[in-house]
């Protein structure tokens, strides 16, 4: 029997007993706050602590183990993204190419403005410096929303949830700020770089802490049609600008736009216009001029994994569905990829429900005891997948170099996790180093909410989250061995 099997068969094993020993804990979380967790010796090949591990909750980002070990089998270790301008060179006459190009995105979360102008300046030393026809940009590697389902809708305009279209450039992301130099009363002011294609007005008032409580005032962002945005409400008055990252709502325009400046930058003139193409083999495209590749699997999995990058992680989703299907990836069929390849290792979630690669979105729903099975196939594949330092390490790197549950002396260098959270939820899973050896562990907290703050003490506002105070209290445990 597979080993990850032989850890199904063990969890239904009752073991209320060991449940009852962390028990003590469970009163640090706040009333209402929904618990489940698991622990496994992998050597003994024992449950040593479970608490409703079967029950299906919102993994939120650890929802990227299960992107990145399918991403691992299936696309395999030298996968990289390929851009590519298309055309024929045949075509290329006296400094003048006769006919259309297309620009060929794919998805790759690592694109950049600066790689695309380096592309069209390839194009030129290949003697190109007038396009008779139009300019193509090609998005058909992806189809279906950009978005998936189950995502909160006011999170769409910032940047951690920019839209996982195949055209991508600059993580489909624009940086700014707003400053708040000026006094209470006043409008803050906006800015965003000039070289930036997108549309935006600010009406934002600057006002005391009193006055934004008073007033319920919060800062808001209204997308418009296009790459076009407005800044309203209030924001409370502080020493330093507010970084502002704006997710991109038109890719298409934001690309094309970027294309149309750079082509001139380089010096290549476009008789044409730049136009949309989906076709999956456009007639003016025969060959490839200029490639553009992307860091290799590995190199984007520790970017997803450590940082915790949506971006990759619903791309990379995407790419399974395209390439197992092949056809256009999109959400619905990157889910029954992921399922499919880790079902072929025996990995069986036909229990949850996958709705993307990244955990942004609600509807995604996984238990400890699946996640479990995945994390310990992981671990005893460890040689064949390489996945483990993928995962942040406590008090290091990544989602844990600054996680207060973890980064203290005792626990600092011992875990190394992925971590899970959005509003009203805090996951971790991963492996603790302890003195008995390996332990791994899945914590799954959902419907958290901390309770405000009483005006008549004050030093509750100072105190450490109930999440956090739980989170260390229950790995130092398993650290020290008290089980």
């Amino acid at each position: 029997m597979p080993t990850h099997l032989l850890f199904l068969f063990l969890f239904f094993i009752p073991i209320s007993s060991l449940a009852s020993q962390w028990e003590d804990l469970h009163e640090l979380l706040p009333n209402g706050a929904q618990l489940s967790y698991l622990i496994i010796d992998p050597e003994k090949k024992q449950v040593e602590s479970e608490w409703q591990a079967r029950v299906l909750r919102t993994p939120a980002s650890m929802q990227k183990l299960l992107t990145a070990t399918a991403a691992k089998l299936y696309l395999g270790e030298q996968f990289r993204y390929q851009t590519s301008i298309e055309g024929a060179r045949a075509k290329i006459k006296n400094g003048r190419y006769q006919g259309s190009l297309t620009l060929r995105f794919v998805g790759d979360p690592t694109l950049l403005r600066s790689d695309i102008s380096r592309m069209l300046r390839e194009l030129k030393k290949q003697g190109i410096r007038e396009i008779a026809g139009d300019f193509f940009i090609n998005q058909s590697q992806f189809d279906g929303y950009q978005w998936s389902n189950g995502q909160a809708w006011n999170d769409l305009g910032v940047c951690y949830t920019s839209p996982t279209s195949a055209i991508i450039v600059n993580k489909n992301c624009v940086l700014g700020n707003l400053s708040l130099t000026t006094k209470i009363g006043h409008k803050a002011k906006l800015f965003i770089p000039n070289y930036e294609p997108i549309t935006i007005s600010s009406d934002v008032d600057v006002v005391s802490e009193a006055q934004r409580k008073e007033t319920f005032c919060d800062l808001n962002i209204t997308r418009k049609s296009g790459n076009s945005y407005h800044l309203w409400g209030c924001l409370q008055s502080r020493n330093s600008p507010l970084p502002l990252s704006l997710s991109v709502n038109d890719p298409f325009d934001y690309a094309r736009k970027i294309i149309q400046s750079e082509l001139q930058k380089v010096g290549i003139k476009l008789m044409g216009d730049i136009h949309l193409d989906d076709a999956k083999n456009p007639i003016d495209t025969t060959e490839l001029l200029v490639v553009h590749h992307s860091p290799l699997l590995n190199e984007l999995l520790k970017e997803m994994m450590k940082e915790s990058d949506n971006l990759i992680a619903d791309s990379l989703f995407k790419t399974l569905g395209a390439n197992y299907f092949n056809r256009a990836g999109n959400f619905s069929n990157g889910a029954a990829a992921v399922k499919a390849i880790l079902l072929a290792e025996n990995i069986d979630l036909k229990n949850g429900y996958i709705a993307d690669g990244s955990g942004l979105s609600r509807h995604n729903l996984m238990s400890a005891e699946l996640f479990m099975s995945l994390l310990s196939y992981i671990y005893h594949n460890e040689q064949r997948l390489h996945l483990l330092p993928t995962l942040s390490i406590a008090g290091v790197d990544g989602t844990l170099k600054y996680n207060r549950a973890v980064n203290g002396k005792l626990l600092r260098e011992k875990v190394i996790a992925k971590t899970g959270s959005m509003k009203g939820v805090t996951n971790i899973l991963g492996v603790i180093q302890t003195a008995q050896g390996d332990k791994l562990f899945v914590v799954i907290i959902n419907g958290y909410s901390e309770p405000e703050a009483s005006q008549d003490d004050p030093k509750q506002s100072h105190r450490e989250p109930a999440n956090l105070i739980f989170l260390k209290a229950f790995l130092e445990r398993l650290l020290q061995g008290n089980l």
